[in-house]
């Protein structure tokens, strides 16, 4: 273990409280206004029916949006504990639970599924789509449909990954070599772009979006060493 393994706190002991407060901070995930409009949309899809609201197509700040954390931030700032009554739980039996549909939560349940090809797996997600940073964005131009990335442009560049992440990428059939020519590398060295940060009045006295480095922000953050 590493200084940095420290500085997450991995050596230490996890207390049986601890694990059975974890377990009930995951029950209230499941009161989260994003199950219950997973269910709506699974309910429209099962009955043939469009569903509206059509998460990649949304424009705007859609990080962590309005019903996404209104529970945790009750949990965790006010030491809520009770959220009402018990919904009726999910006559369902799951081999695998998932909690999170970013790309680790989705990478481990293509892992399980691959090594147990009939297992019933369940994804607890409380955003309205799935990735995480990598989920995609929608638009339509000039009568065709352009594709982007939401926020998987900070990930590492896909030369450096372990064999375990780029053997998932060759099994999901992502061709990395057309990167080279479908991603124009010099857009934004050629309009004289580059990274910063806004600050708003209303919080720091002046509008003003400062240069910033986010290599530099980056480099800051306590991560602990991958293995894949």
């Amino acid at each position: 273990m590493n200084p940095r393994d420290r500085e997450l706190g991995m050596n230490r002991r996890i207390s049986r409280r601890d694990l059975l407060q974890g377990m009930g901070a995951l029950s209230a995930c499941t009161l989260v206004p994003g199950k219950a409009l997973a269910d709506k949309m699974l309910a429209l899809e099962r009955a043939g029916a469009e569903p509206a609201g059509y998460p990649p197509a949304l424009t705007g700040m859609r990080g962590n949006h309005v019903g996404s954390y209104e529970v945790a931030h009750q949990l965790a700032r006010q030491n809520r504990q009770d959220w009402g009554a018990v919904q009726e739980p999910d006559p369902d039996t799951y081999d695998l639970v998932v909690v999170g549909g970013g790309v680790s939560g989705l990478a481990a349940a293509h892992f399980y599924r691959k090594e147990n090809p009939k297992a019933r797996i369940l994804i607890l997600e409380n955003h309205d789509d799935f990735g995480g940073h990598a989920k995609r964005n929608e638009f339509q131009a000039g009568g065709r449909t352009v594709l982007s990335y939401g926020g998987s442009q900070t990930l590492e560049e896909p030369s450096s990954f372990g064999d375990v992440a780029a053997q998932l990428l060759r099994e999901l059939s992502v061709d990395m070599k057309r990167f080279e020519t479908s991603y124009d590398q010099e857009f934004f060295k050629r309009n004289k772009l580059a990274g910063g940060m806004y600050f708003n009045r209303e919080s720091w006295g002046v509008d003003r979006m400062v240069p910033f480095d986010m290599e530099v922000f980056q480099s800051t953050l306590p991560l602990a060493p991958s293995t894949l």
